[in-house]
């Protein structure tokens, strides 16, 4: 798990751009996938689509220039010990990142009488690492477009296992590991390729499929007005539950956010997306369908709920506080003030505040571990489980406890002797040479002990009673020799 978890960090640190090798040749697969996604409204286009494909044969010095750099880093000093499990891995991942530039494309659609003004298909290539393997997985698609009406929230939708899907708020940003948007950038959020990639991937993370557990477990699933707007709508519910999500493709175990509308500030605009990890022909109307109801539905959030409509009325309570029980007034912020506070932050901590990287923490660890003293025992991660293990399996081989016969005792107060003492260290009684070298006698049988007690006793009670008798024996022979 460790070596995954470093190979991933590796990969990540290399952050290779798929966008930088898209061109406007595309192969026979991709001209193909972008006919089928386009087939099932195409009298609803008004204009030429805009194709782009991935393109190693024109971008090869690019990605000659990737893997030198790439093998540059794997020699690093900080991955000299893992080099050699690494080399096959980053042999097999080379090759399928080939596969996965090759498989993936993205079409620029112009549309008429429909919610958005051009809406974009793209293939959704992925690359798993599990465990020592790297698995291609070229079966997703995804279908986005902005809408014109302001969400005032970020809202998800994803599937759960063994519970019913659910639309559900997402609090606070999105983890865009690190992608910001270019200000002098012009063309509309939707066509940024490297911003919905960022999106996507966002998507697939353990924090996005927290917040839909959360709401599912901590709200009982409602709360939310826009979410429930959305819920009680019963022909969306059902096109969205056709959506095969990474729960369908055991791409994940317990829950999977196919579904996102994203509010776009700066543009007044949202950017609603679908996901689909089918494998049939169906998959491109399942996720079209899903997407233009999700898309409709959104435009038709009452005013009240969209961003700029919500109006909040709390009687005698300024505004940004809260008022406790007690009286008194705490401040308070919304979701929005927070978002923009991390904006206006870029991401970073505030002054003064200590972090560390994962880096920083590794070499903590390392030095922890120069200091340990020499013949202290240590464990690691594997023997601690193994011992668990044991634990709860009742094995744990711990030796039973013998008394040292070799230890003699001290006559008077009974403490155990050592050889070699001269005295007893809790009474001071002079160990005698016989004590030393003869171990003390079994203490008796208090019942046999109490026998002899009382038969001594009577020994000493016996030359007494003669003594009597005799006395006064004597006595009657004197009475009678004067009478």
């Amino acid at each position: 798990m460790a070596e995954q978890k470093l190979f991933e960090k590796f990969i990540n640190s290399l952050q290779i751009d798929v966008s930088e090798y898209l061109d406007s040749e595309l192969t026979e697969f991709q001209n193909n996938l972008i006919e089928d996604a386009t087939f099932i409204f195409k009298d609803n286009i008004i204009d030429e689509i805009k194709k782009l494909g991935g393109n190693l044969k024109k971008n090869k010095e690019k990605f000659q220039s990737f893997l030198e750099k790439a093998e540059k880093e794997l020699e690093g000093e900080q991955y000299k010990d893992v080099q050699k499990e690494f080399s096959p891995m980053f042999k097999d991942y080379i090759k399928k990142l080939r596969k996965l530039i090759e498989k993936t494309c993205v079409a620029i659609i112009p549309v008429k009488e429909m919610p958005w003004v051009d809406v974009i298909f793209r293939s959704v290539p992925r690359l798993v690492i599990d465990k020592k393997n790297v698995n291609f997985l070229d079966n997703a698609i995804a279908y986005y477009g902005e809408i014109k009406c302001l969400l005032s929230k970020t809202i998800i939708y994803g599937k759960m296992k063994g519970a019913e899907p659910l639309f559900a708020p997402f609090m606070g940003d999105l983890d865009l590991e690190g992608y910001k948007l270019d200000a002098s950038q012009k063309d509309p959020k939707s066509q940024i390729y490297s911003y919905v990639s960022a999106i996507i991937k966002a998507l697939d993370s353990k924090l996005t499929s927290t917040q839909l557990e959360k709401y599912h477990e901590g709200y009982q699933r409602h709360g939310d007005p826009i979410c429930d707007f959305l819920m009680s709508k019963r022909d969306l519910l059902t096109s969205m539950g056709k959506i095969r999500s990474g729960l369908e493709s055991s791409r994940d175990s317990n829950a999977s956010v196919c579904g996102i509308g994203i509010p776009l500030i700066n543009d007044n605009t949202s950017l609603i997306l679908i996901i689909d990890e089918g494998n049939d022909q169906d998959r491109f109307a399942i996720c079209f369908e899903a997407l233009i109801k999700f898309s409709a539905a959104c435009c038709e959030i009452p005013s009240s709920q969209k961003a700029g409509g919500i109006q909040t009325q709390v009687p005698s309570q300024p505004t940004g506080t809260v008022r406790t029980p007690g009286g008194q007034e705490l401040q308070a912020w919304t979701v929005e003030e927070l978002a923009e506070a991390a904006q206006q932050r870029g991401g970073a901590p505030p002054p003064g505040m200590e972090f560390w990287t994962e880096e920083n923490l590794r070499m903590m660890a390392e030095k922890r571990t120069d200091g340990i003293p020499q013949g202290m025992e240590v464990w690691t991660e594997e023997d601690l489980e193994e011992l668990a293990r044991k634990r709860k399996g009742g094995s744990l081989d711990i030796p039973e406890w013998e008394a040292d016969n070799d230890l003699t005792e001290c006559v008077k107060c009974g403490y155990s002797l050592r050889k070699g003492w001269s005295e007893c260290p809790i009474c001071n009684t002079p160990v005698s040479s016989a004590s030393s070298a003869t171990p003390s006698p079994p203490p008796e049988d208090k019942a046999d002990k109490d026998k002899d007690t009382k038969e001594e006793v009577g020994d000493k009670t016996e030359p007494s009673e003669s003594l009597e008798s005799s006395k006064n024996s004597g006595s009657k022979k004197n009475e009678n020799s004067s009478s």
